[in-house]
């Protein structure tokens, strides 16, 4: 990864933990753990479980490998701090700000939120 783009991923981490936490969330950067990583911003939800948000501020986006990355290192989350996960994936809108980035979440890693957080 050439620096320019590492600068670039680095910054949308710090815009999206900002903002979530502007927001009213607990949101909070994550630190690079190699092959162990465990997502780069989490959310701390009320029940106790985590939002574990793979970043992305790309030009092209291949969802199905930023989801299983995701999955991946939401796995390595809980492993790690022993809290319920769910992963998902946060790309960036060019030329919008973070209010426009994208949300990627499989339909049964929603389902799960949902009923985790008794919402259905």
């Amino acid at each position: 990864m050439s620096a320019a783009n590492k600068a670039k991923g680095s910054r949308w981490e710090i815009d999206l933990e900002s903002f979530f936490n502007d927001s009213g969330l607990h949101a909070r950067r994550l630190p690079r753990a190699g092959v162990n990583d465990i997502g780069d911003v989490s959310i701390a939800l009320k029940s106790g479980r985590v939002l574990v948000i793979e970043a992305k501020n790309v030009k092209a986006a291949n969802m199905s490998d930023f989801l299983r990355q995701a999955d991946v290192e939401a796995d390595n989350y809980e492993k790690k701090y022993k809290q319920a996960t769910f992963p998902l994936v946060v790309t960036k809108t060019r030329q919008k700000g973070t209010v426009d980035g994208r949300v990627t979440i499989t339909i049964g890693t929603l389902i799960d939120l949902l009923r985790e957080e008794g919402l259905v």
